[in-house]
């Protein structure tokens, strides 16, 4: 398994504390550390949610293709999972005759 190393590292937790000047360095290190990733958890989440600028009629042609493509893949696995359950679901519906 490959390590991700973009991720702050931390040293590891000592095996005891001696006083409260030990916790209070061990809590500032961990909560720089958890700031620095919130950064960046913020910056790659705004470059990938971020809309592109279509420069041609064949970007945004392929962008509609592509989007049309999710939702009908969307609805036949709607469509196949609606088929699949549909019978199971309605040996749990009490029918009035």
């Amino acid at each position: 398994m490959e390590k991700n190393n973009t991720m702050t590292t931390i040293p590891p937790m000592p095996s005891q504390y001696k006083t409260l000047k030990d916790i209070s360095a061990r809590k500032q290190q961990l909560l720089t550390g958890i700031r620095a990733d919130r950064s960046k958890m913020g910056t790659l989440w705004n470059d990938l949610t971020t809309k592109r600028e279509h420069s041609t009629k064949g970007l945004k042609m392929a962008d509609v293709l592509n989007t049309g493509a999710g939702i009908f893949d969307g609805a036949m696995l709607g469509w196949k999972l609606y088929r699949k359950y549909n019978g199971v679901m309605n040996k749990f519906v009490k029918k009035n005759k």
